[in-house]
C-alpha cells in the first residue's frame, strides 16, 4: 500500500508540480534597463550626455569551476589596470543558483578601447560582451552644482526605486537628483523560451522599455564661462536671471569639482581633498549657503519706510557719524557721516545713519513684514534640492531661537543687513528681479520636459505704495554705479551698459567699541574679512536681467564690482542688450 501510495504522488500529485519546474527552466524573463535622458543648455550643448561602450560578463554557474579563474585570468591580461580579486569579488557579488545571466564584472570599457580587443574577447565562450553606456558630462567642471551627477545606486536606492535596481544609478545632488525620476526613464521586459544551453529560441512577450526624457535648461554655457573666468582664485557664487519669468541663464557657486570623478565612484583620495577642502567646494553656495546680506537689503527697507515712516524719498534727515543708545554708538561706515540725506541719497552712498534713525521710528516688525514678502527667510521654490530659508529675525523668532527678548539694536543691525539676518544668494537675485519688474519671480533652470515647455507663475507681493515708488529706489540704485559718489561708481562709471546697482559689505566678525579706526580688510586673515556683494538689473530702462555676485571674504564690495561689469561688458558683446542712453 505504502509503494502504491508513493507511486500515484509522483506520477499524478507531483506532475502539475513538475511541469511548472520544466516551463520555469524553459522561460527566461528579461528586465530592459532604460537610457538616461540627456541634459541641455538652452542653445543645445550638451551638459550632460551618456558616453557609448561596452560591458564585460562572464557566464553564470562558474563559480566552482577552474573555468572561471581561467575566465578571470583572460580577462586581466587584457585589461591589466583591473585586479584578478576585483573581478572575482564582482563575480562573487552577482553569483545566485536562481541567476541565468551573465555577471557584469566590468561595468564599462570604451568604444576605442574596446575596438581593439574585441575579435579576441569572443572567442572565450565564457565571456559575454554587451553595449553600455557610461555617465558623462562633457563641461567637466562647469555649473557643477547645477547639473549634479549620478552615483552607484545604494540600497536604500533599490529599495525605492526599481529603476535603480536594474541602471545601477541614481542622480545625485543638482538636477541629476531633483528630475531623476524623468530622466532615468521606465524599465521594460522580455520573455523568451531558451533550450538547456540558455540560448533564446523564441520570444513570447515584450514590454517596450521607455527612456529617459532629455531636459532643455536655461542656462547659456557662454555665460557661465564667463563667471567661471571672473571667479578665478576666489570664492562665492554669481547669478544671472530673466527679472521676469525667474529663467537663471548662469550661476555659479566657487569653486567647483569635476563631475566626472564621480561617475562610478570616486577615488578616496580624490574625496577627502574634497572634503577637507575649507572653501567647500562640495556646497551649492547660491542656494544652499546663506550670508549676512549687509546693504543690498536697503532698497526693500527703505521700501518699508516709505510705507510706515511718514516719508518720501526727498524727505531730509540729518545723518551724523553715528547713533548712541544704551551707552553703545552704532557707527556709520563713513567717518564723519554724510550730512543731511534723503532716501536716494542714503542708497547711493549706503548711509547707514539713515536706516538706523528710521528703522527705530517704523520698527521691526513692519520691515520684516515688507521683506518676507520680498522673498526673504522662505525658500525660493529653485528646482534644486538642499535650498536654504535663511533666516529674516523677528522677536518671535529670537525668543523661541534663544529664549531671549528683542532690544532697538537688534533692530538697527538689522536695517543694515546685518545681525542674525542671513539670505542665500538667490535670494537677493530674486529679490532684486522684484525691484526691476514689480513681480516676485520662482527662479529655475528647467525650460522643457521632453519637448514640452515648463511654466512658472510670479507673484504680485509689493503693496500699491511700494510699487509706486520703485522708480525712486532704481533711482538710487542707478547713481550708486553711474554719478560721482556712488559706492560703486569707480568701478562701474565705463560699463558698455547703464544699469542699477547695489553695493554691500557684510562683516563676518564684530569691531569693538574701543576701536577708533578699523584695520584694512586686505590686513585681516582670510576667514575675518568681511564679504562683499552687490546686485543689480540690467539695463537700467527696461530691465532684462539681474545679476548678483557674492564673494566670499572678499574684503568687501570692492571683490564683488569689477565682476558684475565683467560680466555686463560681455553679456553686451554677445547680443543679450543694447546699451540704453
Amino acid at each position: 500500500m505504502i509503494l502504491i501510495l508513493r507511486m500515484y504522488f509522483l506520477s499524478i500529485k507531483s506532475n502539475v508540480y513538475f511541469e511548472k519546474i520544466a516551463q520555469r527552466n524553459t522561460e527566461k524573463n528579461e528586465i530592459l534597463a532604460p537610457t538616461r535622458g540627456q541634459i541641455f543648455d538652452r542653445n543645445g550643448e550638451l551638459l550632460a550626455t551618456n558616453e557609448l561602450g561596452f560591458s564585460v560578463a562572464i557566464n553564470p554557474f562558474l563559480r566552482t569551476e577552474k573555468t572561471l579563474q581561467k575566465a578571470l585570468e583572460f580577462l586581466v591580461s587584457y585589461f591589466p589596470k583591473t585586479t584578478l580579486n576585483e573581478l572575482q569579488k564582482e563575480y562573487e557579488a552577482g553569483y545566485s543558483p536562481y541567476n541565468h545571466s551573465p555577471i557584469v564584472v566590468i561595468p564599462f570599457v570604451p568604444y576605442e578601447e574596446m575596438q581593439k580587443i574585441y575579435s579576441r574577447l569572443i572567442q572565450n565562450p565564457n565571456i559575454v560582451i554587451s553595449p553600455g553606456i557610461k555617465r558623462l558630462y562633457p563641461q567637466k567642471m562647469l555649473a557643477s552644482h547645477i547639473i549634479g551627477y549620478v552615483g552607484s545606486a545604494n540600497a536604500d536606492d533599490v529599495q525605492k526605486n526599481l529603476v535603480a535596481k536594474y541602471t545601477k544609478i541614481v542622480g545625485r545632488l543638482g538636477l541629476e537628483e531633483k528630475y531623476n525620476h524623468f530622466l532615468q526613464g521606465e524599465l521594460g521586459s522580455k520573455k523568451t523560451k531558451v533550450n538547456a544551453f540558455n540560448k533564446e529560441v523564441d520570444l513570447l512577450l515584450e514590454e517596450p522599455v521607455k527612456n529617459g526624457e532629455d531636459l532643455t535648461t536655461s542656462l547659456d554655457v557662454r555665460i557661465q564661462k564667463i563667471l567661471d573666468q571672473q571667479f578665478v582664485g576666489k570664492n562665492g557664487s554669481a547669478i544671472v536671471m530673466d527679472v521676469h519669468n525667474g529663467e537663471i541663464l548662469a550661476a555659479g557657486s566657487y569653486p567647483e569639482y569635476d563631475l566626472n570623478d564621480f561617475v562610478g565612484g570616486i577615488p578616496h583620495k580624490k574625496w577627502k581633498a574634497l572634503i577637507d577642502d575649507p572653501h567647500k567646494p562640495l556646497l551649492n553656495k547660491f542656494s544652499a549657503s546663506a550670508y549676512p546680506p549687509g546693504s543690498v537689503v536697503k532698497m526693500g527697507i527703505a521700501l518699508s519706510f516709505l510705507e510706515h515712516a511718514g516719508i518720501d524719498e526727498k524727505t531730509l534727515i540729518d545723518t551724523p557719524a553715528y547713533v548712541e543708545l544704551g551707552g553703545r554708538k552704532f557707527r556709520d561706515w563713513k567717518i564723519g557721516g554724510h550730512g543731511k540725506s534723503d532716501m536716494i541719497k542714503a542708497i547711493k552712498e549706503s548711509v547707514d545713519v539713515y536706516f538706523y534713525l528710521l528703522s527705530q521710528k517704523v520698527g521691526v516688525e513692519n520691515i520684516a513684514q515688507s521683506l518676507k514678502k520680498m522673498g526673504f527667510g522662505e525658500k525660493t521654490g529653485i528646482d534644486l534640492l538642499g535650498e536654504k530659508s535663511g533666516i529674516m529675525p523677528t522677536p518671535e523668532w529670537k525668543m523661541r531661537q534663544y529664549g531671549e527678548q528683542w532690544f532697538v539694536g537688534d533692530t538697527i543691525n538689522i536695517s543694515i543687513g546685518q545681525g542674525a539676518f542671513l539670505a542665500t544668494p538667490i535670494q537677493i537675485a530674486r529679490y532684486t528681479a522684484l525691484l526691476a519688474s514689480g513681480m516676485l519671480p520662482v527662479p529655475h533652470f528647467l525650460t522643457q520636459k521632453g519637448g514640452e515647455k515648463v511654466i512658472y507663475q510670479t507673484q504680485n507681493v509689493l503693496t500699491p505704495i511700494q510699487k509706486q515708488k520703485l522708480p525712486a529706489i532704481a533711482l538710487g540704485m542707478y547713481q550708486v554705479c553711474n554719478s560721482p559718489g556712488g559706492t560703486a561708481y569707480r568701478y562701474t562709471k565705463d560699463a558698455k551698459v547703464k544699469f542699477a546697482c547695489k553695493t554691500g559689505t557684510a562683516q563676518v566678525v564684530g569691531i569693538p567699541q574701543e576701536i577708533k579706526k578699523r584695520i584694512k580688510e586686505e590686513d585681516m586673515g582670510y576667514f575675518h574679512r568681511s564679504h562683499g556683494w552687490i546686485t543689480a538689473f540690467v539695463p537700467y530702462r527696461n530691465p532684462k536681467y539681474a545679476i548678483t555676485i557674492f564673494v566670499e571674504h572678499g574684503g568687501g564690495s570692492g571683490a564683488a564690482s569689477p565682476i558684475l561689469v565683467n560680466i555686463v561688458n560681455q553679456m553686451f558683446d554677445m547680443g543679450y542688450f543694447k546699451e540704453v542712453k
